[in-house]
């Protein structure tokens, strides 16, 4: 792999501003119709202090999405946390979150709890939404005492906004029956799928323009080899078109063949598409 300054180099013999796809920032993500639905039931649960579930596959998007949509957020009506570190115990998870609402956690439970509620009374009509990330990965003890605080003032409106992300698989598992409470409490669900050949192509497009390149520095094979490669998978994408470009650059080449791509998916382990097959528009809902 060459360092920073070789690949700036490299970057500049193509006529490039900068490495192509060198990160996939968050305004990379494409707004497909999945995203603008998912946003909008997102809105819809912080508003209603509900549940919501949001799933798809690893490198999909899940989490820029949930990032970009809490930085919206008006920060007079909501007050968003995020939890990321899923191997939480349910007393850890209650002590985390007392630390994110402003107050200094304690070893005892009950403690941790009153903390939280004193929290919750000092945030007055601002709404808290809380996000979990990878809640697949949530032991039982960690999602039941999330689902318990939503019931602190039990008599009025819910606590909070609760906000799960996470793999697939997760929906099928909140139905197993020691999850049942929390998954009867699920307002709207929704997934991220893959995008599409078409989708890939324009993300494939709007990355090296950019970088002060044009599309047709990207072989059509090349392109369509990175669709199905990927999978459709965002992050996938991404990371194999880098690696393509970086093995093109580094031969001297001025354009990205399908050989470069094939160069490419023998160094990035992961490749979706050779498992799953590649995204079509007919699977876009």
């Amino acid at each position: 792999m060459k360092n920073e300054p070789d690949l700036q180099q490299l970057a500049h013999q193509w006529g490039a501003s900068q490495v192509p796809f060198a990160a996939l920032g968050e305004k990379d993500w494409l707004d497909t119709p999945p995203v603008q639905k998912a946003l909008g039931y997102l809105t819809q649960t912080a508003a209603l202090r509900s549940v919501m579930l949001l799933c798809g596959p690893n490198g999909i998007g899940k989490s820029a999405l949930a990032g970009r949509w809490m930085r919206s957020l008006e920060e007079r009506i909501f007050h968003p946390l995020c939890l990321t570190q899923a191997t939480l115990s349910g007393s850890g998870i209650l002590g985390s979150l007392a630390t994110k609402l402003g107050k200094p956690c304690s070893f005892r439970r009950e403690r941790n709890l009153q903390l939280i509620e004193e929290a919750l009374a000092e945030l007055d009509r601002r709404i808290l939404v809380l996000v979990l990330d990878e809640a697949q990965n949530y032991a039982h003890s960690a999602l039941e005492e999330v689902r318990l605080l939503l019931g602190l003032n039990l008599p009025q409106a819910p606590t909070f906004a609760l906000v799960l992300i996470g793999d697939e698989y997760l929906l099928s598992g909140l139905k197993l029956r020691n999850h049942r409470a929390l998954y009867s409490r699920l307002a709207c669900q929704t997934s991220l799928p893959p995008w599409s050949n078409a989708q890939c192509s324009q993300y494939l497009a709007s990355a090296l323009q950019a970088a002060g390149l044009s599309a047709q520095v990207l072989e059509s094979a090349a392109a369509e080899l990175l669709s199905s490669a990927s999978g459709g998978l965002p992050r996938s994408l991404n990371l194999l078109a880098r690696a393509a470009w970086i093995h093109a650059a580094t031969l001297g080449a001025q354009k990205i063949s399908a050989a470069h791509v094939q160069s490419a998916m023998e160094t990035v382990p992961c490749v979706p598409g050779l498992h799953s097959g590649p995204a079509t528009a007919d699977n876009q809902p």
